[in-house]
């Protein structure tokens, strides 16, 4: 390995290091301080700083980590059969996702770049509501961006109430469950 590719895997690694670091410890302690995410990363400050140079850098990034795991998770819907049972897993998934990003949905969200990546991740999500219209399992009368939007809502929802002590995770799994398959199955 050569010495540029050794630095650049270091690098790499230091990076990886303090998102997941950052993410554990923010889901704890959504205030915790950048010398505490560099110690929970494993990293010193001045590494934690070469990669963000300050703590609005490091949120935006984590913010790009979950919309980046709910694209790949709105990617993976199949194209064929049941598209609500389909759905309903994408919801419970969200969910897993949602409780470990949790600390996202208390950061401050002003930049219309953080909008327009949720918009990009939550494309095949419409686009797979639009197939369960066709097949008649979905509501048609419902826009397929609103239904798209409720899912985050859901999501939020669960993991706001999971966060407050109102309910367990499994519970609230479960009452988003209901709410989204009562709220779009046509009647």
């Amino acid at each position: 390995m050569t010495v540029a590719a050794q630095v650049r895997a270091d690098v790499e690694r230091n990076r990886a290091a303090i998102i997941a670091g950052a993410t554990g410890l923010l889901g704890q302690s959504p205030n915790a301080s950048m010398r505490q995410i560099a110690e929970a990363s494993g990293v010193n400050r001045a590494t934690l700083y070469r990669h963000f140079t300050n703590r609005e850098q490091l949120l935006t990034a984590l913010h790009e980590e979950a919309v980046e795991a709910a694209a790949a998770l709105g990617r993976a819907l199949p194209a064929v059969g049941p598209v609500v049972t389909a759905l309903g897993a994408y919801l419970d998934d969200a969910i897993t996702i949602g409780e470990r990003y949790r600390f996202i949905l208390m950061y401050r969200r002003t930049d219309p770049a953080m909008f327009e990546a949720e918009a990009r991740a939550s494309a095949p999500v419409v686009k797979a509501i639009r197939r369960g219209q066709k097949r008649g399992e979905i509501d048609r009368r419902l826009d397929p961006v609103f239904v798209a939007g409720q899912f985050t809502m859901l999501v939020i929802g669960a993991v706001g109430l999971v966060e407050r002590g109102a309910m367990t995770l499994d519970d609230a799994r479960v009452q988003a469950q209901l709410a989204f398959r009562n709220a779009i199955v046509p009647r």
